[in-house]
């Protein structure tokens, strides 16, 4: 009997997915599958409670208003990263920044795969990216993240490059869960977790971090990840001699540098930031 309830709600899930996926397609909002479905898709399967499609902060509000006209009960749970949309008693959540200030952005486009649900080609998030977003969400209360990174490691062929410049913001976590994988018999390469674990090792500040300190990185690695102007999620952000933000990492062109210069600098002032990203 539990297996045929896990069975019913996985199809409706499926139908309530398709449902939402025509709203956002017909108002010309680009998305991705992500969560559960997505993770059992291309990954392991398991059973999930709910559908979770990404979208950019920027489109986030449209979004909603689709799925409203598309006939949802939607609610704006969260401004800073979540609504909800609900059809009878499934849900939809509409997430538009993942733990660790994770957002859809273009390169992320780029890596969607698509995912076969009941006929129908669905746009979901690369392994890659899953990857680092399960890395990113583990948490004591939520050890699943972990297993469906695991997961997807183990069936699919890996972008390793891709996944390093995606991970860098987040190399501990990353890097820790590719070291499990390799402890488990996973086929992971030498050269990602080097190059992972010689970014933690370039993150690890010499000398103790204030809890002011932690605050303002945090809040400068958001606005850089969220900002339309910036949108980067592949800088690491410290902070030195107190009060000093210092960026350092890779982006692909002099505009996108200049453009995280202006952003730390409508931040915390001129004399209080260092850029140090480096144009590939």
């Amino acid at each position: 009997m539990g297996e045929l309830s896990e069975r019913l709600t996985h199809d409706r899930m499926e139908l309530v997915l398709l449902r939402a996926v025509d709203a956002l397609e017909a108002a010309g909002i680009p998305y991705a599958l992500m969560g559960g479905l997505a993770s059992a898709a291309i990954g392991r399967s398991r059973h999930t409670h709910d559908v979770d499609l990404f979208v950019t902060p920027e489109d986030a509000a449209r979004a909603l208003e689709a799925m409203a006209r598309a006939g949802f009960r939607t609610e704006r749970t969260d401004p800073l990263w979540l609504y909800k949309a609900f059809w009878e008693d499934t849900l939809v959540d509409v997430i538009f920044s993942s733990k660790g200030g994770v957002v859809f952005d273009e390169e992320m486009r780029a890596h969607r795969r698509p995912v076969e649900i009941r006929g129908r080609h669905v746009p979901a998030l690369g392994a890659e990216d899953l990857i680092v977003i399960k890395a990113v969400a583990n948490a004591e209360h939520v050890p699943r993240h972990w297993y469906d990174g695991l997961g997807i490691l183990d069936v699919n062929d890996v972008d390793w490059p891709y996944l390093v410049r995606r991970a860098r913001p987040h190399a501990g976590r990353v890097a820790s869960l590719l070291l499990y994988a390799h402890a488990e018999g996973l086929a992971v390469p030498a050269e990602p977790l080097r190059e992972l674990f010689e970014t933690v090792m370039c993150q690890v500040p010499t000398e103790p971090v204030t809890e002011a300190e932690h605050h303002l990185a945090a809040h400068v690695r958001q606005a850089l990840a969220t900002d339309p102007r910036v949108n980067e999620l592949h800088v690491a952000v410290a902070v030195a001699e107190g009060d000093i933000v210092v960026v350092t990492g890779q982006v692909a062109t002099e505009a996108r540098r200049r453009a995280i210069d202006t952003v730390l600098r409508e931040l915390v002032g001129a004399g209080h930031m260092r850029n140090e990203v480096e144009v590939t």
